[in-house]
């Protein structure tokens, strides 16, 4: 077979022919790939626009459809009618019942009412040197947008009829800004939010509002996932090219300097990147001291590459040690603090939801005092296996304190960190404990903060409080007992400074820690059968003209967890009456005490100095309900030891917490006291009166005494003498005294 002489050409030739075919191939492929994806993104385009302009003409649609409802239900408001046939408070109501009552939506900028001949009722609450606040008559009740620099504002009228007639008796009338109602109440896919707007000048009615409204559609990801590919595929082919060029120098490079080219930049690489495993180079060298070389070369490399990654192992394992806690192989407070500050560093270009969760052992002290650190340790060691096997994967558990657990989620809802942290409580709440030798029913208490980037305007400062946030919710839960989870409102944060000045705080805690500025007060508790009666001890704190009140003192006291130097402040202040012989002999007092002063290892000696007077006084110990069942045989052990040396045991606000029946029999008590709801229920409906007797009858068959609490009139002393009470407390019989007008008295 003959070949033309002219298709006999160098290597060289045919190469450049055949990467000049390529090239045009490439070209003409990335030029039809542009056009496509120019058609598809015009299409994409003028479909997102036909979608937004649907979807804003939705939301207006919806927004006077709510609108309409709010004002429908707010005109059959009597208090609307009340202030149409008599406006004369009606500035006051309007400001301080209108705006705090939940007619007055937040999207409101005014709320007016008008009476029959739609005048307004009060000019002076309207802002009428304002083009676009309501007017102070109605002309036309129909839905009116007017127009300002930057807002559109609608105004709506409803009639108010007279009730059960259908005679107008006055209208209402609402203004609100539509453009921020639009975007609070409503979220966009396919408008651009930011470009929304209203462009009119003149008042228009609601079916000529789309001709001024204005708007873009969002970006359209695939369009730009288009381009990007068509980015993407031009930077193949250019590396395309290099490498055809690379192999073009290859083949012609001479015998001697490919591969020393080939072994100066391999070991250039390997200097450059000391930790990577580079492969050898396949290439096949002629000159056997160059193949020789270039196996010595990569065998070198690897054995240094050896060497270093058993240190890099070691120093991992220190590393790993470091940030693990030795007690329960979770992390510690060490890992805590780094991962808090990778994420505060991270948030700043990676935003997203955080949800802080803490999870702490309710009176874990109490517990290692009662059954030995070696227990507690136990508890805590448990804890945290249990914790860390309901957490998902991807988010480790932290110790952070003693019997504290700290969890950190991110990308989430709070609804699902809510899930989790329920989740691993149950499986808390079921673990039988009972078999490290702990008789009583342990509880735990979480708290949850949760933060939604979207939300917020200081990112890193928001997320700085998290962990101070969800403290505050864990300790909401530890003062309930059914509700253990706890998610942070900011509602919670003022209950947790009770709204007092720092000058109140101060004092109380001064008052707490040294004694002084207390000034106990006394309040009788009066027997049916006769006139023998005690006192309850109740705290207040005064320093100077100011007077501090039980609800203040708590809410510190509690906040800070300085129930124990509480109560153990107003034993000695109690001690100190008896020693000074304040209170009247033949009588007595009733001492309140938290749980966790119960809970203490020396609370029996605490009352040791009371037994001299337990001769001529009765000296009552109240304790709440659900202290004793959680803790109920620690709290036999203690408190029957109580009763043995004289004292009376009393079971405060029973009613208020678990109430149930199963565990009076069993607890240690001499004395029920009903919460002021169950007093105050004995005037409700029949049912409620007479489950309230029947628990009264059960309690005094039991050979309980029975205290009832809030006796304020004569016929409430009635009916808790009908009720079986044997001795009653309340304003009826005496407010609350200082103890040094007793000493007055005397």
């Amino acid at each position: 077979m003959s070949l033309k002489p002219y298709l006999i050409q160098p290597v060289k030739m045919y190469f450049t022919g055949l990467l000049a075919i390529g090239l045009l191939m490439l070209v003409l492929l990335i030029g039809n790939l542009y056009h496509q994806t120019q058609s598809i993104q015009v299409t994409l385009q003028q479909k997102t626009l036909e979608l937004a302009k649907e979807e804003i003409e939705l939301a207006v649609e919806e927004s006077i459809i709510s609108l309409t409802s709010n004002l429908l239900e707010l005109a059959e408001w009597d208090e609307i009618r009340q202030q149409i046939e008599d406006p004369s408070y009606y500035y006051f109501w309007h400001e301080d019942r209108l705006k705090g009552s939940p007619y007055f939506k937040k999207n409101y900028t005014q709320l007016e009412i008008y009476n029959q001949k739609k005048w307004l009722l009060m000019p002076s609450i309207a802002d009428n040197n304002s083009n676009t606040s309501l007017p102070l008559h109605i002309q036309d009740e129909e839905p009116t947008v007017i127009f300002s620099e930057k807002e559109a504002f609608l105004h709506m009228f409803e009639p108010v009829f007279e009730r059960n007639s259908q005679s107008i008796q006055g209208y209402i009338g609402i203004s609100v800004a539509l453009h921020n109602f639009l975007l609070n109440e409503h979220e966009f896919t396919y408008a651009n939010p930011d470009s929304i707007q209203f462009t009119g000048t003149k008042p228009t009615s609601l079916s000529d509002l789309s001709s001024y409204l204005h708007f873009e559609p969002v970006t359209n990801a695939v369009s730009d996932e288009l381009w990007q590919l068509i980015n993407n595929f031009t930077l193949y082919v250019i590396i395309l090219l290099i490498i055809l060029t690379i192999l073009i120098i290859i083949i012609f490079q001479t015998l001697f300097s490919g591969p020393m080219q080939t072994l100066s930049s391999y070991v250039q690489q390997l200097k450059k990147n000391p930790k990577k495993n580079l492969p050898i180079t396949r290439e096949i060298f002629l000159i056997k001291e160059f193949e020789e070389l270039k196996y010595s070369i990569h065998d070198y490399h690897r054995d240094l590459q050896t060497t270093q990654q058993a240190l890099k192992t070691q120093y991992k394992i220190v590393w790993e040690q470091a940030r693990r806690d030795p007690l329960t192989n979770i992390h510690n407070r060490r890992a805590f603090d780094e991962a808090w500050n990778e994420l505060l560093a991270s948030s700043e270009y990676h935003p997203s939801n955080v949800s802080f969760i803490l999870f702490d052992c309710d009176f874990f002290k109490a517990l290692n005092d009662t059954y030995g650190h070696e227990v507690g340790d136990d508890v805590i060691r448990i804890s945290a296996k249990i914790i860390q096997k309901n957490l998902p994967s991807q988010y480790p558990v932290f110790r952070i304190g003693g019997d504290e657990f700290a969890v950190i989620i991110k990308k989430s809802p709070l609804h699902e960190s809510f899930a989790i942290a329920k989740k691993c409580l149950k499986s808390l709440k079921h673990y039988n404990f009972s078999g490290i030798g702990i008789k009583e029913k342990l509880t735990f208490s979480v708290g949850i903060s949760h933060l939604e980037h979207q939300m917020s305007k200081n990112l890193r400062g928001d997320l700085l409080n998290l962990p101070r946030q969800a403290d505050i919710a864990m300790y909401k839960a530890k003062q309930s007992h059914q509700h253990k989870i706890q998610c942070y409102q900011s509602q919670l944060e003022q209950e947790s400074l009770s709204l007092v000045s720092n000058q109140v705080i101060n004092t109380i805690v001064e008052a707490i820690h040294t004694g002084q500025y207390i000034n106990m007060h006394l309040q009788e508790i009066q027997s049916i059968s006769n006139n023998a009666l005690y006192y309850e001890s109740l705290i207040r704190i005064q320093k100077e003209d100011l007077l501090i009140y039980p609800s203040d003192i708590f809410s510190i006291v509690e906040r800070r967890r300085l129930e124990v130097e509480m109560d153990t402040q107003i034993i000695q202040q109690i001690l100190h009456a008896f020693q000074k012989g304040f209170i009247p002999q033949k009588t007595g007092v009733s001492i309140n005490i938290s749980g966790k002063t119960l809970l203490q290892s020396d609370f029996v000696e605490l009352f040791q100095p009371f037994i001299p007077y337990l001769k001529n006084y009765k000296i009552v110990i109240e304790i709440v309900e659900n202290t004793l069942i959680d803790h109920m045989e620690y709290a036999k052990t203690v408190l029957n030891t109580l009763r043995q040396q004289g004292f009376l045991i009393a079971l405060d606000d029973f009613g208020s917490g678990y109430s149930s029946i199963r565990y009076l029999a069993h607890m240690p008590v001499d004395i029920i006291k009903f919460d002021m709801s169950m007093t105050l229920a004995l005037n409700a409906d029949e049912k409620t009166k007479n489950i309230i007797l029947s628990t009264a009858k059960m309690v005094r068959d039991s050979g309980y005494d029975l205290v009832l609490e809030g006796i304020e009139t004569e016929e409430a002393f009635e009916q808790a003498k009908q009720a079986g009470a044997t001795h009653v407390q309340g304003y009826l019989f005496g407010k609350p005294k200082s103890i040094s007008r007793f000493n007055e008295a005397k």
